[in-house]
Protein backbone atom coordinates (compact mmCIF):
# COMPACT_ATOMS: atom_id res chain seq x y z
CA UNK A 1 0.00 0.00 0.00
CA UNK A 2 1.55 3.73 -1.25
CA UNK A 3 1.49 6.18 1.71
CA UNK A 4 -1.39 8.35 0.23
CA UNK A 5 -3.71 5.06 0.28
CA UNK A 6 -2.74 4.72 3.63
CA UNK A 7 -3.20 7.69 4.74
CA UNK A 8 -6.89 7.87 3.08
CA UNK A 9 -7.41 4.46 5.01
CA UNK A 10 -5.76 5.37 8.31
CA UNK A 11 -7.65 9.04 8.38
CA UNK A 12 -11.31 6.87 7.66
CA UNK A 13 -10.63 4.31 10.38
CA UNK A 14 -9.63 7.16 13.05
CA UNK A 15 -12.53 9.15 12.39
CA UNK A 16 -15.43 5.73 12.55
CA UNK A 17 -13.49 5.00 15.88
CA UNK A 18 -13.49 8.44 17.00
CA UNK A 19 -17.34 9.55 16.70
CA UNK A 20 -19.85 8.84 19.40
CA UNK A 21 -23.04 8.17 19.03
CA UNK A 22 -24.37 11.80 19.22
CA UNK A 23 -22.26 12.24 15.93
CA UNK A 24 -19.42 14.44 17.56
CA UNK A 25 -15.52 13.90 17.56
CA UNK A 26 -14.22 12.80 21.06
CA UNK A 27 -10.36 13.16 20.88
CA UNK A 28 -8.70 16.38 20.18
CA UNK A 29 -7.21 17.00 16.79
CA UNK A 30 -3.42 16.51 17.96
CA UNK A 31 -4.46 12.88 19.35
CA UNK A 32 -6.64 11.99 16.24
CA UNK A 33 -3.52 13.13 13.85
CA UNK A 34 -1.32 11.08 15.81
CA UNK A 35 -3.69 7.78 15.20
CA UNK A 36 -3.38 8.67 11.91
CA UNK A 37 -0.06 8.75 11.34
CA UNK A 38 0.80 5.54 13.10
CA UNK A 39 -1.80 3.36 11.11
CA UNK A 40 -0.50 5.00 8.06
CA UNK A 41 3.14 4.23 9.21
CA UNK A 42 1.54 0.76 9.72
CA UNK A 43 0.22 0.04 6.49
CA UNK A 44 3.28 1.12 5.07
CA UNK A 45 5.78 -1.14 6.79
CA UNK A 46 7.35 -3.61 5.46
CA UNK A 47 5.49 -7.04 5.98
CA UNK A 48 5.92 -8.96 9.14
CA UNK A 49 7.11 -5.33 10.46
CA UNK A 50 5.54 -3.34 13.39
CA UNK A 51 7.66 -0.23 14.12
CA UNK A 52 5.72 0.05 17.43
CA UNK A 53 6.24 -3.01 18.49
CA UNK A 54 7.98 -3.22 21.38
CA UNK A 55 8.59 -7.14 22.29
CA UNK A 56 11.62 -8.94 21.76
Amino acid sequence: MNRPEALALAQKTVTEMATNARGYQDQPIDARVSAVLRIAEYLTAPTGENPHDDRP
